[in-house]
């Protein structure tokens, strides 16, 4: 008899050999994941977190739209270490680039962004700040 659950366990199986076979050999290029990002909205401005371990200040680009953000990163690569063994190697140059589209329009000029241990964090000025009572509309008094 036919199992179909069968048939997509063989072919997960098979993907899992032929991928780590691909991306699990010392030196190769490993897969890199985007980095994560926090867009929070605080009222008057939006806060954009962005974790890039292991990538320098210098190797940071930031485009700011009135609706999108932009960011390209660089990891460099980290000195070879001559006479040695590498028996597993997986930091070696990577390279990010991301636009994230804005909610809201924001007043590109007046972006603020700072650089710490790895996390950029971007103050985005919002064009117009939402009123309260806005998204469900203003009461109007009938007269």
């Amino acid at each position: 008899m036919y199992d179909p659950f069968e048939e997509m366990r063989r072919i997960h199986r098979e993907l899992d050999r032929m991928f780590s076979s691909l991306f699990g050999r010392v030196g190769e290029p490993q897969y890199i994941r985007e980095p994560a990002i926090d867009l929070i909205d605080e009222g008057d401005h939006f806060l954009l977190v962005v974790e890039l371990p292991g990538v320098n200040k210098e190797d940071v680009e930031l485009y700011v739209n009135r609706d999108s953000v932009t960011i390209k990163a660089t990891r460099k690569a980290r000195e070879e270490r001559k006479g040695k063994s590498y028996y597993l190697r997986e930091i070696g140059v990577s390279s990010f680039y991301r636009t994230i589209t804005l909610p809201e329009p924001v007043i590109p000029e007046e972006t603020k962004a700072s650089f710490r241990n790895g996390v950029l964090e971007v103050r985005l000025k919002k064009e117009k700040p939402k009123l309260e009572g806005e998204e469900q509309g203003f009461k109007v008094k009938i007269e």
